[in-house]
């Protein structure tokens, strides 16, 4: 989105959802159950920023479904070619030259290393790129869907049943879900991006707004609440509530969504060195999430900083974003560079 097009809560949201992840991934031993007060710690910090990567994908769907207001369906793909698909290819290359050569990654012939790319096997946080390209191939259809807001809602309904409900409720009764019974237009993350969408253009009264926030606390404390408990019944980490398609993900992502869409219409943003600052920091955030991992490695491997380590867990993730930040920017300045780190 250029910045005539911009829209200041969702720079905010771009900023503090990038901020989640790096916390995400500073926090990886929630991933390994040892029954610690260290890990029900880490657990808050999960709950609290899981909806990071599902608000992603509604920034896609807000900013995206409207298009052909703008250009044509062939500028939106060379659009999202140079900006997203090239930088995706070169750092996928640049960090697995990276892992050939200090041995972490071995050479096997072409057709693992393709493998590998296509996988997102070199960088496994990537796995992102491949999911949002299939919203990006999605657009040119849902886009026709823009101004038909019901067909959209039934398309959001019928993915949070499918995707969302009918799977954890098949879950807690211990039945396997029949994947043929998912709604086969709501594939992938296109939930979230119709849902970002109509929250985006939809206004919506206080009395609801109050709704919402509940349900997504109400999410929140059940995939906390239910998934430390259990983890400690039975001494292993209990996933149930895990998935960014389930329902309390979807539930939190969309309070945290529109809570701070009707917090930032407050006048006491609307200075224009506010929105200048977010705007800043938001043309960061892709290349932030391009190149934080390798920060962090980095940093992790040359420190001596354990994971576990509380100070980490919870500054760790603020230094590593003003670290990422510095660079994004330092790199953006140098003539090209753009087409790398956009």
């Amino acid at each position: 989105m250029d910045s005539r097009h911009r829209v200041l809560y969702l720079d905010v949201l771009n900023v503090l959802a990038c901020l989640c992840v790096i916390g995400m991934h500073c926090n990886g031993i929630v991933h390994e159950f040892d029954g610690s007060p260290a890990w029900a710690g880490s657990m808050v910090v999960e709950t609290l920023a899981y909806w990071a990567v599902p608000v992603f994908f509604m920034l896609s769907g807000a900013t995206m479904m409207n298009y052909r207001q703008r250009y044509g369906t062939k500028e939106f793909f060379k659009r999202r070619i140079f900006r997203v698909g090239i930088p995706f290819v070169f750092w996928s290359l640049l960090l697995a030259a990276v892992k050939y050569g200090n041995g972490e990654l071995m050479w096997i012939g072409f057709r693992d290393f393709l493998q590998r790319l296509l996988n997102t096997q070199i960088e496994t946080t990537y796995w992102f790129f491949p999911a949002l390209f299939m919203v990006y191939l999605s657009m040119p259809v849902l886009s026709r869907l823009s101004e038909e807001k019901k067909t959209l809602w039934y398309i959001v309904i019928a993915c949070a049943a499918t995707y969302s409900l009918l799977p954890f409720l098949c879950g807690c009764l211990g039945i396997a879900w029949n994947t043929s019974l998912q709604f086969p237009m709501g594939a992938g993350y296109i939930l979230y991006a119709a849902l970002g969408y109509l929250l985006h253009t939809t206004e919506i009264p206080r009395k609801y707004r109050m709704g919402i926030y509940l349900l997504g606390i109400f999410g929140a404390a059940v995939r906390y609440g239910h998934t430390v408990t259990a983890s400690f019944a039975e001494g292993a980490l209990n996933r149930l509530t895990w998935g960014y398609m389930n329902w309390p993900e979807v539930l939190l992502s969309a309070a945290v969504f529109v809570f701070i869409k009707y917090l930032f219409r407050n006048p006491r943003f609307r200075p224009e060195r506010w929105q200048k600052a977010i705007r800043w920091l938001a043309s960061a955030s892709f290349g932030i999430y391009l190149i934080h991992v390798l920060i962090m490695d980095t940093m992790v491997e040359t420190f001596g900083i354990h994971p576990g380590d509380l100070w980490w867990r919870l500054l760790g993730p603020i230094l590593l974003y003003v670290i990422a930040l510095l660079l994004v920017k330092g790199i953006q300045k140098i003539p090209g560079a753009r087409g790398v780190m956009p």
